[in-house]
């Protein structure tokens, strides 16, 4: 049996992770919120970058799925390359 091209458990990782990123960021940010509105304009503010890098990651997250299904479609697991 041949192995598959793209590792499963990379695609399960991605997955994992574009489905815990938004959520996260989403806390972060509005811990964020609760800062800023109890005064700490300091700590809001970094929370709130923290939260704006998660969602980067979420999109980066999201366009390496996108490039690793694309490509263990394209790839397929029914091709052979003997005739």
């Amino acid at each position: 049996m041949q192995q598959p091209f793209i590792p499963q458990r990379l695609v399960v990782v991605l997955i994992a992770t574009a489905l815990l990123l938004p959520i996260a960021a989403c806390v972060v940010a509005a811990v964020a919120s609760l800062m800023w509105g109890m005064g700490d304009r300091s700590g809001g503010a970094v929370l709130l970058r923290v939260a704006q890098a998660g969602g980067i990651l979420w999109i980066i997250d999201l366009v390496c799925l996108l490039l690793t299904t694309a490509t263990a479609t394209l790839h397929g697991p029914d091709r052979r390359d003997e005739p």
